[in-house]
């Protein structure tokens, strides 16, 4: 009765790494995303200060050519939907900060995920064995 439970147990705690390495995964395709626009972001910045004609985005699949009166400035989002004014030199350090910090963020993602994957690598086979020996179906 003491393996079932033991069984039991190891089960659940597969199926909760199980979940977290998901979990884990949908985070770190967020932030790996979101790293990557920023990178577009400060690459366009660039663009403007290079350029007195830029193309931009308005949607999905649809751009058009414009020209920055302002190339001093630019609007930069600090948190919480705020937006403050910033030099653009500025903006840009604001801009390759947030990109480290999610760096830093997804290098702690990885990490994580290396270790339950590991977790899971050891229980898997574990659990295989106790049932193999046992003769019983784990979900019982």
């Amino acid at each position: 009765m003491a393996d079932k439970k033991e069984m039991q147990e190891k089960f659940m705690l597969y199926r909760i790494l199980e979940s977290k390495l998901d979990a884990l995964a949908k985070q770190r395709d967020l932030v790996s995303n979101k790293i990557i626009e920023i990178l577009s972001t400060i690459s366009s910045i660039e663009e403007i200060e290079n350029n007195q004609d830029v193309l931009f985005k308005l949607g999905a699949e649809a751009y058009t050519f414009g020209t920055v009166t302002d190339k001093d400035k630019i609007l930069v989002e600090i948190g919480a939907g705020i937006v403050v004014e910033k030099p653009i030199g500025e903006g840009k350090e604001s801009l390759k900060k947030r990109k480290n910090e999610l760096e830093n963020t997804l290098k702690e993602i990885q990490i994580n995920i290396s270790e339950i994957s590991n977790a899971m690598g050891q229980l898997g086979p574990e659990l295989n064995e106790m049932y193999k020996n046992s003769g019983q179906d784990i979900a019982e």
